[in-house]
């Protein structure tokens, strides 16, 4: 019998070592991004102080986004926080890049405030996770246009003999500005202020376009009015 313990004891110790395996140490479940999730939602977003909150989510396929939220009969609603503001002080709007969340199986948004997180609930709905036990559904909605509000924007602008450009700081979309608008303004503020052609964080007030070039098309800038340049300063650390 004694000579037959040394064997029992390997034996229990294989067995309690193949039982003994945490959960915690199994590799997480995967969930690769949807191929169709990019695409604008839209929905009526519960309020504590006004009617309702319509939201518009622009998730583009660059990995930029832009979100509308407009209070109806709004008072001094804080459901959400202003990113940058419309000329209505009941539409304000949020913009920066998302990524999806392998690990959660969810999309987060991310820009100047707080991050915000969507539930893929299925091909045509997200949900937004919020502590409220109010649900905060947007639904796909194909007949709404691209984003094209006008809104400011805080940039890195840059002018040239052949054009300007302006590198918008939450999104990080690098753009063309169109010859129509405050496009004269911008260079006569460069050669102005900016003589030597340094990075320049430039605000503006402007709205996207979409522009055609025979069989292709692309997406620039129309700058509505210069607000303010700082030559030397590029956009904050962490953005865009």
């Amino acid at each position: 019998m004694e000579r037959r313990l040394p064997s029992i004891l390997v034996l229990l110790t294989a067995v309690l070592g193949g039982c003994g395996g945490a959960p915690e140490d199994s590799e997480p479940v995967l969930t690769p991004s949807p191929a169709t999730l990019p695409g604008v939602y839209t929905g009526q977003l519960p309020c504590s102080n006004c009617v309702a909150i319509a939201a518009t989510l622009w998730l583009r396929a660059d990995g930029s986004f832009f979100l509308r939220q407009e209070f109806t009969d709004a008072g001094n609603s804080t459901a959400a926080t202003p990113v940058t503001t419309s000329r209505d002080d009941s539409v304000i709007y949020s913009l920066g890049r998302w990524q999806w969340d392998e690990i959660a199986a969810e999309a987060v948004l991310r820009g100047a405030g707080p991050e915000r997180r969507l539930a893929v609930l299925d091909a045509e709905r997200l949900q937004l996770r919020v502590t409220s036990p109010v649900e905060h559904l947007l639904t796909r909605d194909g007949s709404t246009p691209p984003f094209s509000d006008r809104l400011t924007l805080d940039g890195e602008s840059a002018v040239t003999e052949r054009g300007a450009t302006f590198t918008e700081c939450l999104t990080g979309l690098d753009l063309v500005v169109t010859e129509s608008g405050a496009y004269r303004e911008l260079r006569r503020q460069h050669r102005r202020m900016n003589p030597k052609g340094k990075v320049a964080l430039t605000t503006i007030e402007g709205h996207l376009v979409t522009v055609t070039h025979g069989s292709a098309t692309s997406e620039q800038l129309v700058v509505d009015q210069f607000v303010t340049m700082k030559p030397g300063t590029p956009c904050p650390a962490g953005r865009g």
